[in-house]
């Protein structure tokens, strides 16, 4: 064997070797960059389900006040049923039980066994709670985990939590980023004279 036979096969060793490194790093780097796509949809998700928490809740405050018979009379029952289909038609455009279902995948398949995976999990569960004692039970008080519901302002405080935390787990370098404040608002009305 000659020096350029010894030559070529080092330089090939060599490039194998580096090959075998670009793979196991892109490898590494689109897991990464799956599992923060699948954070941002638990973001999305959340963030779709918090804004519409409210018709849940006034839904269910409805509900106690028909059944605690504070207001039991024909007129506020057909409001009621009003309500009721209302909260259906919002249920359906936005997919409830689709997103609760896929949040429950997404948490159970790319969050570590911590908090931030059990929170989402009492964020699945309240809203499940609450959705079964308003849609399908509309007319009953039924067992479930939750028989109490957080009022909408201490569930969008829980939320923005529960979105704070998931973008802490993306590790981009953002700590504190959902914040129902935007500090910018005023700085605009006054640049356009707004009022």
């Amino acid at each position: 064997m000659t020096i350029s036979d010894y030559i070529t096969g080092v330089i090939s060793i060599v490039a194998i070797v580096i090959s075998i490194i670009a793979y196991l790093q892109n490898s590494r780097i689109e897991k990464r960059q799956l599992r923060i796509e699948k954070l941002e949809e638990m973001l999305e998700i959340t963030h779709t389900l918090k804004e519409n928490y409210e018709y849940f809740d006034d839904t269910n405050f409805f509900k106690n006040e028909l059944l605690s018979d504070n207001k039991n009379n024909d007129v506020e029952k057909d409001k009621y049923i009003k309500q009721i289909k209302e909260l259906i038609k919002i249920s359906e455009n936005i997919d409830l039980q689709s997103k609760l279902t896929r949040l429950y995948v997404l948490n159970n398949s790319y969050l570590p066994k911590k908090e931030l995976k059990e929170k989402i999990g009492v964020f699945i569960t309240i809203y499940t709670s609450i959705s079964r004692n308003t849609i399908s039970e509309p007319f009953q008080k039924i067992k479930l985990p939750f028989t109490e519901f957080p009022k909408r302002w201490e569930f969008s405080d829980f939320t923005q939590e529960i979105q704070n935390e998931l973008i802490e787990e993306m590790d981009l370098g953002y700590k504190d980023s959902i914040d129902d404040k935007n500090t910018y608002e005023q700085k605009f009305k006054e640049r356009y004279n707004l009022k």
